[in-house]
């Protein structure tokens, strides 16, 4: 069953790259975090997911969340 928040479509924008790197970083931090504090143990395909639901969270744009989606399916 997959996530519908991950895009496996997503086209990587060049210009928005540098940016969506630095804010991916920052959310697989988060991620990690908080399998750890939950004491989980998930399959890769389950991370993507999560990370995919907390790019449609964020508030940033559709250019850089798709960007973002790229890069997850670069993982």
């Amino acid at each position: 069953m997959a996530s519908k928040a991950l895009r496996t479509d997503a086209k990587i924008v060049p210009e928005r790259k540098e940016e969506a790197l630095k804010i991916l970083d920052s959310l697989i931090i988060k991620l990690f975090v908080s399998v750890l504090d939950e004491k989980q143990i998930i399959e890769r395909h389950i991370l993507k997911e999560r990370l995919a639901n907390l790019i449609e969270l964020s508030h940033h744009d559709e250019e850089l969340k798709e960007t973002l989606h790229a890069l997850v399916n670069e993982l």
